[in-house]
């Protein structure tokens, strides 16, 4: 993530806010604003948890596309509204700006909508997915970009403190 993407999504995600749309940040991108030692390039996107709610993902993407975002589902364009019909099994909204991504989730195979908010807390004037959560998010699914994040949480923070924060057994990275 460079420098102004990382202006894009703040300014986008204030917007959204503003607008009184209701999401969290979770991924890397919420980790990072809650942690700002650990470095951008671990940084590869924003993602958003929203609820499944079709309106409100049809009201997302007006605001996004007023922003310059171009929105699609399943790298498809959309047709707005949005029904639950289109969004059945697809799981989010992708928005592309000046190679800024965007992912907009509406299903999650981890938590539903209202254990998420629930799970979130206020910081920077951003609802955020707290730390514990989204590094035990990460352990979970385990890609190979999660490890690296796991990696440098627990030199950056100590192994013992790494460990006990996201409740992993030795050596799982």
């Amino acid at each position: 993530m460079t420098a102004a993407q990382n202006r894009l999504y703040l300014r986008t995600l204030h917007c959204l806010v503003a607008s009184g749309m209701p999401f969290g940040v979770l991924g890397t991108f919420a980790l990072r604003l809650q942690c700002p030692k650990l470095p951008r390039r671990l940084v590869a996107d924003c993602d958003l948890l929203l609820p499944p709610n079709p309106a409100k993902l049809t009201k997302l993407t007006e605001l996004l596309q007023a922003m310059g975002w171009h929105v699609t589902l399943w790298e498809q364009p959309i047709t707005l509204p949005l029904t639950a019909g289109d969004l059945a099994g697809k799981y989010y909204l992708r928005a592309r700006q000046h190679g800024a991504v965007l992912d907009c989730a509406y299903e999650n195979d981890f938590t539903d909508w209202s254990a998420f908010q629930a799970n979130c807390h206020w910081h920077l004037g951003l609802p955020l997915l707290r730390l514990a959560s989204i590094l035990q998010q990460k352990a979970l699914v385990g890609r190979p970009a999660d490890l690296a994040v796991l990696r440098w949480w627990q030199q950056a923070s100590g192994q013992s403190e790494a460990r006990s924060t996201i409740k992993l057994l030795p050596n799982h990275y």
